[in-house]
């Protein structure tokens, strides 16, 4: 997902370019597996500071489910708007000062805008806190491990010795 953007630095702002994406095996980080293509669209514009990229990809990672350690595929719909800032001026060749925002992407010497660490970030932002296969995924027993969704285990529920006074409780008022 790189994209040589000198003629774009030299055009006037307010110009912009439209890309298809199309990306077959990309890996974006160690933690997420990205299964097919990677399918989408931007649309870069010049600022008076840099280049604007906006655009949405749709993908699929591999993900494990939390309630029965499964792997699952997990299909997304990103929109990102970010900025990426030369790092070498279009025309002299001279070093740019950097950017006073940690948040900014760089354009490379070469005046090329890699979108990939950007579309990265945004999918870590957008991933569920605790992934789940399904919602009616029923876990694991905490007992013997037994996966519940292929059925029922044997094991009997264990019994909290902590509320074994309540229980008396509830017996002796009963009674009475």
């Amino acid at each position: 997902m790189i994209y040589n953007v000198a003629q774009l630095l030299k055009a006037p702002v307010g110009t912009s370019l439209e890309y298809d994406i199309h990306e077959e095996d990309v890996q974006l980080d160690d933690d997420l597996k990205v299964i097919g293509p990677i399918e989408g669209h931007v649309r870069l514009h010049h600022t008076n500071q840099g280049i604007l990229a906006d655009g949405w990809v749709e993908l699929t990672l591999e993900l494990t489910c939390m309630r029965c350690l499964k792997e699952f595929e997990h299909p997304m719909h990103l929109d990102f708007s970010e900025v990426f800032y030369p790092t070498v001026d279009v025309t002299s060749g001279m070093p740019v000062p950097p950017m006073e925002e940690e948040v900014a992407f760089p354009i490379d010497e070469h005046h090329q805008l890699d979108l990939t660490e950007a579309i990265r970030q945004n999918i870590l932002v957008s991933l569920p806190m605790v992934p789940i296969c399904g919602e009616d995924c029923a876990g694991l027993c905490p007992q013997c491990g037994k996966d519940l969704n292929s059925g029922l285990c044997e094991c009997k529920p264990e019994i909290d010795t902590r509320f074994s006074v309540l229980e008396q409780l509830l017996r002796n008022g009963s009674e009475s």
